[in-house]
């Protein structure tokens, strides 16, 4: 929940904000320093052998470092990928809780909607932003798809900074330096959702009395299978076996299918990041196809109990969502893409090179995942800053 300062900066009001971060963890030790460091530079396989010597919960517990990202347990990094989704909570004050919202995302996003509307907003969609208009190096307002303009003096931009910034907004109006970074930016992934209808719940043949299939329905039998269906993906070949993080929403919250009908979500990897620049459309299906016959092995009968089904690969997601490349979190979880680097070294305050331009996407601080923390952060830049240039009577500079 903190805004990340400008490390680096010898300017008093950035030099004021590392020292409040570096009093902050004033009560860290020695050995606290030591876990950190190991908690964002080991891999999540190594950070587990540390306490657990069962292969089978090991596993299970591998997949949270490796959801969205392109790399493998072995990988370095991953570890912080594992606690980046065990640390939140749905409100009910347990660290690392999880919730299934009823009506499905679609009614958070609503909610959203409604929240908005009620404090005076105007939400409009199908209006894609075309370009984001910059007068003199200060933000104007924005161009729609269909050529209406839009003036206004504060804008906040919560896509994908490669769409932001590198299509939205012409490259002359920043620093090449920071235009340079966002190229950079590593937006990779290799994930695949397959969505099904199916006309029964799936039955365990491990524990063929489990009937709560919404915690987790997992396809992932040691770390050994998760390694090779990511290295078989980093040698441009979809996985032979892949593994699948998988729900069953429709366990608690029937509004989502018709009666005696349930929705299985199944978020599985790895195929090729190349994938997000072609459809892939046979091997897409393919690969679906080894999903579910993986399923169908620990719960015969699964593959039959399918009605309909949905396969949406990285091409599908970048072109349908602007999720470049594909990745869930606009951009990867890794140690050099954090905190004071995300999206960008002395950008990382919900501030850009464009007065009066904020940014508040999955790729800001806080992010990725659905959270909310970027646009809270992004809400209190704003706050401070309209503060700031009523004392000064003018905008800060950022």
């Amino acid at each position: 929940m903190s805004i990340p300062p400008k490390l680096g900066s010898k300017s008093p009001a950035d030099l004021m904000d590392q020292l409040r971060l570096a009093w902050r963890f004033r009560g860290l030790d020695v050995r606290t320093i030591g876990d950190v460091t190991r908690l964002m530079t080991m891999s999540v396989v190594d950070i587990l052998d540390m306490f657990f010597e069962s292969d089978q919960v090991k596993t299970v517990c591998a997949l949270n470092g490796l959801i969205g990202t392109w790399a493998g347990p072995h990988e370095p990094g991953t570890g912080y990928v594992m606690a980046h989704h065990s640390i939140g909570d749905v409100g009910d004050g347990h660290l690392g809780s999880w919730g299934v919202p009823e009506g499905g995302m679609g009614a958070v996003a609503d909610a959203l909607r409604r929240a908005a509307e009620e404090h005076g907003c105007e939400v409009r969609t199908g209006a894609p932003v075309e370009r984001i208009t910059v007068n003199d190096g200060r933000v104007a307002g924005v161009v729609l798809a269909g050529g209406e303009e839009l003036s206004a003096p504060i804008v906040v931009g919560a896509v994908h900074p490669k769409i932001t910034f590198l299509r939205q907004i012409d490259a002359y109006e920043l620093p090449s330096n920071f235009v340079r970074d966002i190229e950079n930016w590593n937006t990779r992934s290799g994930v695949v959702k397959i969505n099904a209808a199916l006309d029964r719940l799936p039955v365990l043949t491990s524990a063929p009395e489990q009937r709560d299939l919404s915690g987790g329905v997992e396809l992932a039998h040691s770390i050994a299978y998760l390694e090779r269906a990511f290295e078989e993906a980093r040698s441009g070949a979809p996985a032979t076996a892949p593994f699948s993080d998988g729900v069953v929403p429709t366990v608690h919250d029937s509004s989502l299918a018709p009666e005696g009908v349930h929705i299985i979500s199944l978020f599985t990897q790895w195929v090729p990041h190349e994938w997000a620049d072609e459809p892939h459309a046979q091997e897409l299906e393919a690969y679906a196809d080894r999903v579910i016959d993986g399923y169908d092995a620990l719960a015969p009968g699964f593959k039959a109990s399918i009605l309909r089904r949905q396969v949406i690969g990285p091409y599908e997601m970048e072109r349908e969502w602007g999720l470049i490349g594909g990745n869930i979190f606009h951009g990867e979880l890794s140690a050099d893409q954090l905190f004071h680097m995300r999206p960008a070294p002395g950008y990382a305050d919900y501030r850009t090179p464009i007065r009066g331009l904020y940014q508040a996407s999955s790729a800001t601080h806080g992010g990725g995942g659905v959270c909310g923390i970027p646009g809270y952060n992004a809400f209190r830049q704003i706050q401070r800053d309209r503060r700031r240039s009523g004392r000064t009577g003018r905008s800060p500079r950022t």
